[in-house]
């Protein structure tokens, strides 16, 4: 399953973890994933809002956290189908929460985001379970597209 081919254009402010300018987004029109949730997690709010935001506008249910001890308590509460978290943040790292959200949830599919990526963190995220893993700063249709394409190969 993947993003429909329709694309609308839309105008947006850039979130802060783009550019931090007025730029133009494109974005799938509709997603076949409709109605699969996201938990994001992320400590900078304003990149867990822009991100609801985007996620949201594809057509995805979104659940937000601001560190891995609420993400961990949501995960126990909800049906999540993908985790897209930060790797530096306040408490347990990214990684640390990918492997704890997996013994509780072994089919849960997650993304590791970093400003800090390198070969070792990119290896060490999926040997504790990402399935993928992406650079900040990154263009909404690089993180749309990965979502779409990771959420996929669960075959929902």
């Amino acid at each position: 399953m993947s993003i429909g081919l329709n694309w609308a254009l839309y105008i947006d402010r850039a979130p802060s973890f783009l550019s931090g300018r007025t730029m133009m987004i494109l974005a799938p029109e509709k997603t076949t994933m409709a109605g699969a949730r996201i938990l994001i997690v992320d400590d900078d709010e304003g990149v867990r809002e822009n991100l609801a935001e985007l996620f949201e506008l594809v057509g995805y249910s979104i659940l937000t956290a601001g560190g891995a001890t609420e993400a961990l308590r949501a995960l126990g509460q909800n049906d999540v189908d993908l985790l897209l978290t930060d790797y530096r943040m306040p408490g347990p790292s990214g990684v640390e929460l990918i492997e704890s959200a997996r013994r509780m949830k072994p089919e849960l599919r997650a993304i590791l985001m970093t400003s800090f990526g390198d070969t070792f963190t990119e290896i060490e995220s999926v040997r504790r379970g990402a399935i993928g893993y992406v650079n900040k700063p990154f263009e909404a249709d690089e993180i749309t597209n990965l979502v779409a394409r990771i959420l996929s190969l669960r075959g929902t």
